[in-house]
């Protein structure tokens, strides 16, 4: 009985999140959890030190926080802060998204080497797989499930910490959780992570063949090799530009070479290779909470029109293509 590509696919997969478990299922959790308290004890001890049950002192006569935010006169104010934070609550979680980074990095690194070390590549190779299927599953791994994964764990992680928000708050005789679940901010946040994982596809795109190349050809310290050539082709681009005097010219090699070979895998990367992009993130500053979200949205979503992440996403296709012939043809010593 003959198994369907696409079988073959989700049984590569699964093989790989069971071989992985601890580092794409449990990591997340794990920072998830240790957020979680983390956040809780910080928000408690915070409101205590703050003397959260007095506001001001009026004639002598103490004002509870809990008085003067439920004032009609506090009341725009009061919107204005539960919407900033039902649609900026998911930025809580930035340590999950940081650490998705340095997860899809490391695992690409060791996908493919470690088939070779502990030999277990000549048992995949003898099973009716090919290394294209093989490398493609990792980089799916690597590409889409990794990244939502995280973004699962980030949505429930920072809704439980506006949650525990607004329980102490209540505790305190400042209620706002039914404006909170009333508000649709609380529910588009998580859509919103998930809405950019396209973005963060692309953009990742270089880094993660550039790691799956190394991780096929390298016989043994994959890192030095992944991490040091670039940095050595750096230097050399420094070198070159102080010596010509160019040194505009070989800054934009650096970022767009060197700099998308290591950094991609970093949630909001393109914000860093696209500086153009920063200028609409003005609202930030501002502190408008609907500008805000739609400027983060959107700017990013906005930087798909950019040559840039066409020619990453193109290159990134073709180490993982050489990736694969390495694969087939590289020397189990």
């Amino acid at each position: 009985m003959s198994i369907s590509p696409a079988n073959k696919m989700q049984w590569l997969i699964r093989r790989e999140l069971w071989e992985h478990k601890g580092m794409l299922v449990w990591t997340p959790a794990l920072i998830g959890i240790v957020m979680t308290v983390l956040g809780a004890l910080m928000t408690i001890a915070t409101i205590a030190k703050t003397k959260m049950r007095t506001a001001l002192i009026v004639n002598g006569e103490e004002v509870s926080w809990s008085k003067v935010f439920n004032t009609s006169s506090f009341g725009p104010r009061r919107t204005e802060i539960i919407d900033a934070v039902a649609n900026n609550y998911t930025y809580a979680a930035a340590p999950l998204f940081l650490a998705l980074g340095f997860l899809v990095f490391f695992y690409c690194l060791s996908a493919l080497h470690d088939d070779r070390r502990d030999r277990s590549v000549l048992f995949w190779k003898s099973l009716p797989i090919s290394d294209a299927q093989t490398v493609l599953s990792k980089a799916a791994i690597a590409l889409l499930v990794a990244p939502l994964i995280v973004a699962a764990a980030a949505s429930l992680t920072s809704l439980a910490l506006v949650l525990i928000l607004s329980g102490v708050l209540a505790v305190n005789g400042i209620h706002v959780f039914a404006e909170l679940l009333a508000s649709p901010g609380l529910y588009l946040g998580p859509l919103r992570v998930f809405g950019l994982l396209p973005v963060y596809c692309l953009w990742a795109l270089p880094t993660v063949g550039w790691l799956l190349m190394v991780s096929s050809w390298a016989k043994s310290k994959v890192f030095l090799w992944a991490v040091g050539v670039p940095l050595l082709l750096l230097v050399l681009t420094v070198w070159a530009g102080k010596l010509t005097q160019t040194e505009s010219d070989v800054g934009w090699i650096q970022m767009n070479v060197i700099g998308r070979a290591l950094l991609g895998t970093l949630p909001g990367s393109w914000y860093l290779f696209e500086p153009d992009l920063l200028p609409h993130m003005h609202a930030l500053a501002e502190g408008g909470s609907h500008v805000t979200r739609i400027d983060v949205f959107s700017n990013s979503w906005s930087s798909l029109a950019l040559p840039a992440v066409w020619l990453g996403a193109a290159a990134g296709a073709a180490l993982i293509y050489a990736a694969i012939r390495l694969r087939r043809w590289r020397e189990e010593g």
